[in-house]
Protein backbone atom coordinates (compact mmCIF):
# COMPACT_ATOMS: atom_id res chain seq x y z
CA UNK A 1 0.00 0.00 0.00
CA UNK A 2 2.59 2.39 0.75
CA UNK A 3 4.70 1.71 -2.09
CA UNK A 4 1.47 2.11 -4.72
CA UNK A 5 1.03 5.80 -2.81
CA UNK A 6 4.63 7.11 -2.44
CA UNK A 7 4.64 5.50 -6.48
CA UNK A 8 1.22 7.27 -7.22
CA UNK A 9 2.40 10.41 -5.27
CA UNK A 10 5.29 10.88 -7.04
CA UNK A 11 4.09 10.50 -10.86
CA UNK A 12 1.77 12.82 -9.85
CA UNK A 13 3.60 15.59 -8.55
CA UNK A 14 6.91 14.95 -10.45
CA UNK A 15 9.02 14.70 -7.03
CA UNK A 16 12.62 15.06 -6.61
CA UNK A 17 12.20 12.68 -3.24
CA UNK A 18 9.11 11.33 -1.79
CA UNK A 19 8.86 8.88 1.61
CA UNK A 20 6.89 8.01 4.11
CA UNK A 21 8.78 8.09 7.67
CA UNK A 22 8.13 6.96 11.19
CA UNK A 23 10.22 8.85 13.93
CA UNK A 24 12.39 7.08 15.98
CA UNK A 25 12.93 8.98 19.85
CA UNK A 26 10.89 10.76 21.77
CA UNK A 27 10.59 13.04 20.92
CA UNK A 28 12.03 12.43 17.54
CA UNK A 29 14.94 12.98 16.60
CA UNK A 30 15.96 10.66 13.27
CA UNK A 31 13.12 9.55 10.35
CA UNK A 32 13.56 5.89 9.05
CA UNK A 33 11.80 5.43 5.59
CA UNK A 34 9.54 2.74 5.27
CA UNK A 35 9.15 3.75 1.37
CA UNK A 36 10.76 6.04 -0.68
CA UNK A 37 11.72 7.17 -3.94
CA UNK A 38 14.53 9.68 -5.38
CA UNK A 39 14.11 10.55 -9.01
CA UNK A 40 11.94 7.21 -9.64
CA UNK A 41 14.67 4.70 -7.80
CA UNK A 42 13.65 2.69 -4.48
CA UNK A 43 16.13 4.38 -2.04
CA UNK A 44 16.71 1.15 0.51
CA UNK A 45 17.61 1.54 4.18
CA UNK A 46 16.74 5.66 4.78
CA UNK A 47 17.43 7.23 8.03
CA UNK A 48 18.17 10.67 8.47
CA UNK A 49 18.71 13.21 11.20
CA UNK A 50 15.58 15.27 11.52
CA UNK A 51 17.57 18.94 13.16
CA UNK A 52 18.03 21.26 10.33
CA UNK A 53 15.24 19.76 7.81
CA UNK A 54 12.18 21.27 7.12
CA UNK A 55 10.78 17.46 8.48
CA UNK A 56 11.98 18.75 12.09
CA UNK A 57 8.94 21.13 11.99
CA UNK A 58 6.82 18.51 10.44
CA UNK A 59 7.84 16.15 13.54
CA UNK A 60 6.75 19.28 16.02
CA UNK A 61 2.92 18.95 14.62
CA UNK A 62 2.75 21.50 11.61
CA UNK A 63 2.10 20.87 7.95
CA UNK A 64 5.23 22.39 5.91
CA UNK A 65 4.92 23.71 2.54
CA UNK A 66 7.98 25.84 0.87
CA UNK A 67 7.25 26.33 -2.87
CA UNK A 68 11.11 27.51 -3.28
CA UNK A 69 14.44 28.24 -1.48
CA UNK A 70 14.37 25.40 0.07
CA UNK A 71 18.24 24.66 -0.01
CA UNK A 72 18.81 28.15 1.19
CA UNK A 73 16.76 27.69 3.94
CA UNK A 74 18.05 24.48 4.61
CA UNK A 75 21.87 23.68 3.33
CA UNK A 76 21.39 20.32 4.10
CA UNK A 77 19.11 19.67 1.72
CA UNK A 78 21.48 20.29 -1.42
CA UNK A 79 20.13 21.15 -4.77
CA UNK A 80 15.82 20.85 -4.15
CA UNK A 81 13.54 23.59 -4.27
CA UNK A 82 10.05 23.19 -3.26
CA UNK A 83 8.97 20.92 -0.23
CA UNK A 84 5.87 19.54 1.31
CA UNK A 85 5.48 18.16 4.82
CA UNK A 86 2.24 16.22 6.23
CA UNK A 87 2.64 14.74 9.62
CA UNK A 88 0.98 11.66 10.42
CA UNK A 89 -0.56 10.96 13.46
CA UNK A 90 -1.72 7.49 15.45
CA UNK A 91 -4.69 6.72 16.71
CA UNK A 92 -3.80 8.80 19.78
CA UNK A 93 -2.87 12.10 18.03
CA UNK A 94 0.35 12.06 18.31
CA UNK A 95 3.00 12.73 15.20
CA UNK A 96 4.53 9.14 14.70
CA UNK A 97 5.95 9.98 11.10
CA UNK A 98 5.45 12.01 7.92
CA UNK A 99 4.68 12.14 4.39
CA UNK A 100 7.71 14.13 2.59
CA UNK A 101 8.04 15.30 -0.70
CA UNK A 102 11.07 17.32 -2.35
CA UNK A 103 10.62 18.73 -5.82
CA UNK A 104 13.50 20.00 -8.08
CA UNK A 105 11.56 22.96 -9.21
CA UNK A 106 9.26 25.30 -7.64
CA UNK A 107 5.85 23.81 -6.41
CA UNK A 108 4.06 26.77 -8.74
CA UNK A 109 0.21 25.84 -7.73
CA UNK A 110 1.36 25.29 -3.76
CA UNK A 111 -2.26 24.98 -2.34
CA UNK A 112 -3.33 22.06 -5.37
CA UNK A 113 -0.01 20.73 -4.51
CA UNK A 114 -0.30 20.18 -0.96
CA UNK A 115 -4.29 19.39 -1.19
CA UNK A 116 -3.42 16.28 -2.99
CA UNK A 117 -0.57 15.45 -1.09
CA UNK A 118 -2.79 15.59 2.00
CA UNK A 119 -4.78 13.03 0.18
CA UNK A 120 -2.55 10.66 0.07
CA UNK A 121 -1.40 11.52 3.74
CA UNK A 122 -4.35 10.74 4.61
CA UNK A 123 -4.46 7.03 3.68
CA UNK A 124 -0.27 6.80 4.23
CA UNK A 125 -1.64 7.81 8.08
CA UNK A 126 -4.16 4.96 7.55
CA UNK A 127 -1.97 2.44 6.45
CA UNK A 128 0.62 3.54 9.35
CA UNK A 129 -1.74 3.22 11.79
CA UNK A 130 -2.80 -0.69 10.46
CA UNK A 131 0.52 -1.87 10.50
CA UNK A 132 1.06 -0.68 14.30
CA UNK A 133 -2.62 -2.26 15.58
CA UNK A 134 -1.05 -4.94 13.40
CA UNK A 135 2.53 -5.40 15.34
CA UNK A 136 0.16 -4.82 18.49
CA UNK A 137 -1.78 -7.68 17.66
CA UNK A 138 0.84 -10.07 16.89
CA UNK A 139 3.22 -8.75 19.52
CA UNK A 140 0.16 -9.57 22.06
CA UNK A 141 -0.99 -12.91 20.57
CA UNK A 142 2.56 -13.93 21.24
CA UNK A 143 2.50 -12.63 24.82
CA UNK A 144 -0.38 -14.31 25.36
CA UNK A 145 0.45 -17.49 23.80
CA UNK A 146 3.45 -17.28 25.67
CA UNK A 147 1.58 -16.38 28.58
CA UNK A 148 -1.01 -19.43 27.90
CA UNK A 149 1.94 -21.61 28.27
CA UNK A 150 3.62 -20.44 31.09
CA UNK A 151 -0.22 -20.97 32.89
CA UNK A 152 -0.23 -24.64 31.60
CA UNK A 153 2.75 -25.28 33.02
CA UNK A 154 1.72 -23.66 35.89
CA UNK A 155 -1.71 -25.70 36.16
CA UNK A 156 0.05 -28.81 35.47
CA UNK A 157 2.76 -28.16 38.45
CA UNK A 158 -0.34 -27.65 40.79
CA UNK A 159 -1.57 -30.82 39.20
CA UNK A 160 1.24 -32.87 40.15
CA UNK A 161 1.52 -31.59 43.66
CA UNK A 162 -2.27 -31.91 44.24
CA UNK A 163 -1.72 -35.35 43.21
CA UNK A 164 0.71 -36.05 45.10
CA UNK A 165 -0.95 -34.19 48.42
CA UNK A 166 -3.96 -36.68 47.20
CA UNK A 167 -1.16 -39.45 47.76
CA UNK A 168 -0.02 -38.11 51.13
CA UNK A 169 -3.20 -37.83 52.70
CA UNK A 170 -4.38 -41.44 51.65
CA UNK A 171 -0.88 -42.47 53.30
CA UNK A 172 -1.70 -40.88 56.46
CA UNK A 173 -5.35 -42.43 56.61
CA UNK A 174 -3.61 -45.83 55.84
CA UNK A 175 -0.74 -44.94 58.55
CA UNK A 176 -3.84 -43.90 60.90
CA UNK A 177 -5.71 -46.83 60.70
CA UNK A 178 -4.35 -48.96 62.18
CA UNK A 179 -3.45 -47.07 65.78
CA UNK A 180 -6.87 -46.16 66.02
CA UNK A 181 -8.22 -49.15 64.99
CA UNK A 182 -6.08 -50.72 68.18
CA UNK A 183 -6.88 -47.71 70.64
CA UNK A 184 -10.45 -48.41 70.28
CA UNK A 185 -9.98 -52.30 70.54
CA UNK A 186 -8.13 -51.98 73.85
CA UNK A 187 -10.70 -48.79 74.84
CA UNK A 188 -13.31 -51.65 74.42
CA UNK A 189 -11.37 -54.45 75.81
CA UNK A 190 -10.57 -52.01 79.10
CA UNK A 191 -14.09 -50.84 79.43
CA UNK A 192 -15.38 -54.60 79.25
CA UNK A 193 -12.33 -55.67 82.08
CA UNK A 194 -13.24 -52.47 84.22
CA UNK A 195 -17.27 -53.56 84.55
CA UNK A 196 -16.11 -57.14 85.66
CA UNK A 197 -17.18 -58.24 88.91
CA UNK A 198 -13.22 -58.85 89.94
CA UNK A 199 -11.52 -56.33 87.31
CA UNK A 200 -7.56 -57.60 86.34
CA UNK A 201 -5.97 -53.97 86.89
CA UNK A 202 -3.00 -55.30 85.44
CA UNK A 203 -4.75 -56.55 82.39
CA UNK A 204 -6.23 -53.03 82.46
CA UNK A 205 -3.11 -50.97 83.12
CA UNK A 206 -1.55 -52.93 80.66
CA UNK A 207 -4.63 -52.17 77.69
CA UNK A 208 -4.17 -48.11 78.85
CA UNK A 209 -0.48 -48.48 77.99
CA UNK A 210 -1.54 -49.88 74.06
CA UNK A 211 -3.40 -46.99 74.10
CA UNK A 212 -1.27 -44.40 75.27
CA UNK A 213 1.57 -45.70 72.79
CA UNK A 214 -1.10 -45.81 69.64
CA UNK A 215 -2.54 -42.32 70.43
CA UNK A 216 1.63 -41.20 70.42
CA UNK A 217 2.32 -42.90 67.42
CA UNK A 218 -0.96 -40.80 65.89
CA UNK A 219 0.33 -37.48 67.53
CA UNK A 220 4.06 -38.35 65.71
CA UNK A 221 2.18 -39.14 62.48
CA UNK A 222 0.44 -36.00 62.49
CA UNK A 223 3.17 -33.82 63.70
CA UNK A 224 5.62 -34.76 61.00
CA UNK A 225 2.62 -34.43 58.23
CA UNK A 226 2.28 -30.81 59.81
CA UNK A 227 5.78 -30.04 59.53
CA UNK A 228 5.89 -31.71 55.83
CA UNK A 229 3.13 -29.01 55.40
CA UNK A 230 4.72 -25.97 56.75
CA UNK A 231 7.87 -26.88 55.23
CA UNK A 232 6.01 -26.59 51.67
CA UNK A 233 3.63 -23.94 51.93
CA UNK A 234 7.25 -21.77 53.28
CA UNK A 235 9.50 -22.97 49.85
CA UNK A 236 6.76 -21.20 47.69
CA UNK A 237 9.11 -20.58 45.05
CA UNK A 238 8.58 -18.15 42.18
CA UNK A 239 9.71 -17.68 38.24
CA UNK A 240 9.40 -13.97 38.44
CA UNK A 241 9.92 -11.43 34.77
CA UNK A 242 8.88 -8.25 33.82
CA UNK A 243 4.95 -8.53 33.07
CA UNK A 244 2.13 -6.38 32.33
CA UNK A 245 -0.48 -6.17 35.26
CA UNK A 246 -3.27 -4.61 33.72
CA UNK A 247 -3.04 -7.63 31.11
CA UNK A 248 -2.99 -10.57 34.12
CA UNK A 249 -6.10 -8.16 35.52
CA UNK A 250 -7.58 -8.96 32.26
CA UNK A 251 -7.19 -12.18 32.18
CA UNK A 252 -8.50 -12.73 35.67
CA UNK A 253 -11.30 -10.69 35.25
CA UNK A 254 -11.99 -12.59 31.81
CA UNK A 255 -12.04 -15.90 33.89
CA UNK A 256 -14.71 -14.96 35.65
CA UNK A 257 -17.07 -13.33 33.20
CA UNK A 258 -19.51 -16.32 32.74
CA UNK A 259 -20.24 -16.65 36.26
CA UNK A 260 -20.77 -12.92 36.85
CA UNK A 261 -23.10 -12.60 33.72
CA UNK A 262 -24.99 -16.38 35.48
CA UNK A 263 -25.84 -13.87 38.21
CA UNK A 264 -26.20 -10.87 36.83
CA UNK A 265 -23.55 -8.93 38.16
CA UNK A 266 -21.50 -6.52 36.49
CA UNK A 267 -18.17 -6.87 36.30
CA UNK A 268 -15.98 -4.27 35.74
CA UNK A 269 -12.17 -3.38 35.21
CA UNK A 270 -10.33 0.49 35.02
CA UNK A 271 -6.82 0.97 35.35
CA UNK A 272 -5.45 4.33 35.94
CA UNK A 273 -1.79 5.57 35.71
CA UNK A 274 1.04 5.16 33.63
CA UNK A 275 -0.18 2.17 30.95
CA UNK A 276 3.32 0.91 30.36
CA UNK A 277 3.76 -0.38 34.16
CA UNK A 278 5.73 -3.32 34.06
CA UNK A 279 6.43 -5.13 37.60
CA UNK A 280 8.75 -8.61 38.29
CA UNK A 281 6.32 -11.10 39.34
CA UNK A 282 5.30 -14.84 38.68
CA UNK A 283 2.39 -14.51 36.50
CA UNK A 284 0.98 -17.89 36.95
CA UNK A 285 0.59 -16.90 40.77
CA UNK A 286 -0.64 -13.12 40.25
CA UNK A 287 -3.33 -13.90 37.81
CA UNK A 288 -4.03 -16.87 40.38
CA UNK A 289 -4.21 -14.57 43.17
CA UNK A 290 -6.47 -12.21 41.50
CA UNK A 291 -8.33 -14.53 40.00
CA UNK A 292 -9.52 -15.63 43.66
CA UNK A 293 -10.36 -12.21 45.00
CA UNK A 294 -12.65 -11.69 41.79
CA UNK A 295 -13.81 -14.98 41.86
CA UNK A 296 -15.10 -14.38 45.76
CA UNK A 297 -16.60 -11.15 44.86
CA UNK A 298 -18.41 -12.30 42.53
CA UNK A 299 -19.57 -15.45 44.62
CA UNK A 300 -20.64 -13.41 47.43
CA UNK A 301 -22.38 -10.53 45.70
CA UNK A 302 -25.66 -11.02 44.96
CA UNK A 303 -27.47 -11.58 41.72
CA UNK A 304 -27.96 -8.02 40.05
CA UNK A 305 -25.06 -6.45 41.96
CA UNK A 306 -21.49 -5.29 40.95
CA UNK A 307 -17.75 -6.10 41.18
CA UNK A 308 -15.47 -3.26 40.52
CA UNK A 309 -11.26 -3.76 40.03
CA UNK A 310 -8.97 -0.82 39.65
CA UNK A 311 -5.16 -1.10 39.39
CA UNK A 312 -3.31 2.58 40.11
CA UNK A 313 0.39 3.07 41.08
CA UNK A 314 1.05 5.03 44.65
CA UNK A 315 4.90 5.98 44.78
CA UNK A 316 6.47 2.25 43.77
CA UNK A 317 3.58 0.29 44.88
CA UNK A 318 0.87 -1.53 42.42
CA UNK A 319 -2.46 -1.32 44.36
CA UNK A 320 -4.78 -3.62 43.00
CA UNK A 321 -8.42 -3.12 44.47
CA UNK A 322 -11.66 -5.45 44.06
CA UNK A 323 -14.84 -3.76 45.68
CA UNK A 324 -18.52 -5.42 45.63
CA UNK A 325 -21.57 -4.65 47.21
CA UNK A 326 -22.10 -8.13 48.73
CA UNK A 327 -22.95 -9.13 52.47
CA UNK A 328 -19.76 -7.80 54.19
CA UNK A 329 -17.26 -8.68 56.50
CA UNK A 330 -17.89 -9.09 60.52
CA UNK A 331 -15.62 -8.17 62.90
CA UNK A 332 -14.42 -11.50 63.67
CA UNK A 333 -14.38 -12.07 59.79
CA UNK A 334 -11.48 -9.57 59.07
CA UNK A 335 -9.48 -11.24 62.12
CA UNK A 336 -9.39 -14.16 60.23
CA UNK A 337 -10.17 -13.52 56.56
CA UNK A 338 -6.69 -14.49 55.07
CA UNK A 339 -6.62 -17.31 57.37
CA UNK A 340 -6.31 -21.23 56.32
CA UNK A 341 -9.51 -23.34 56.02
CA UNK A 342 -11.61 -20.24 57.57
CA UNK A 343 -15.08 -19.93 56.37
CA UNK A 344 -16.57 -16.50 57.14
CA UNK A 345 -19.88 -15.99 58.06
CA UNK A 346 -20.98 -14.74 54.63
CA UNK A 347 -22.57 -17.32 52.33
CA UNK A 348 -22.27 -17.80 48.60
CA UNK A 349 -25.18 -16.25 47.04
CA UNK A 350 -25.64 -18.94 43.86
CA UNK A 351 -24.79 -22.27 45.37
CA UNK A 352 -21.20 -22.22 44.89
CA UNK A 353 -18.68 -23.80 47.30
CA UNK A 354 -16.31 -22.21 49.42
CA UNK A 355 -13.24 -24.63 51.12
CA UNK A 356 -11.27 -21.26 53.34
CA UNK A 357 -8.26 -21.93 51.00
CA UNK A 358 -8.60 -19.15 48.87
CA UNK A 359 -7.76 -15.96 50.40
CA UNK A 360 -4.86 -17.48 52.05
CA UNK A 361 -3.21 -18.73 49.03
CA UNK A 362 -3.58 -15.03 48.27
CA UNK A 363 -1.78 -13.92 51.32
CA UNK A 364 1.35 -16.42 50.71
CA UNK A 365 1.33 -15.10 46.77
CA UNK A 366 1.81 -11.58 47.94
CA UNK A 367 3.81 -12.63 50.94
CA UNK A 368 6.18 -14.15 48.46
CA UNK A 369 6.30 -11.14 45.75
CA UNK A 370 7.18 -9.09 49.13
CA UNK A 371 3.66 -7.48 49.02
CA UNK A 372 0.51 -7.35 51.21
CA UNK A 373 -3.16 -8.12 51.44
CA UNK A 374 -5.77 -6.93 53.23
CA UNK A 375 -9.62 -6.31 53.56
CA UNK A 376 -12.19 -4.44 54.72
CA UNK A 377 -15.92 -4.09 55.01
Amino acid sequence: MLRRLVEALSAYLDTAFVAVTYGEGVPATHARALYALQDQEIVQDLRFQLDETPCARVYLGETVTIPCGVAELYPREGAVEGYIGIPLRDTEGQVAGHLAVFSHDTIVETEVATAIAGIFAQRAEAELRRLAFEAERRAMIAELSDLNARLQRGFDRLRQENSQKTHLMGLIAHDLRNPLAAIISQAELGQARGAATAPDLTRISAGFDKILTGAERMSDLISATLERVRAEGDALSLTTHPVDPARLVDIAVAANRDEARRKDITLTFDSSGDSTIRVEADDTLLVSAIDNLICNAVKYTPCGGAVHVTMEQAADTLVIDVTDNGQGLTKDDLEHVFGRFRTLSATPTGGETATGLGLENVRQIMEAHNGTVSAES
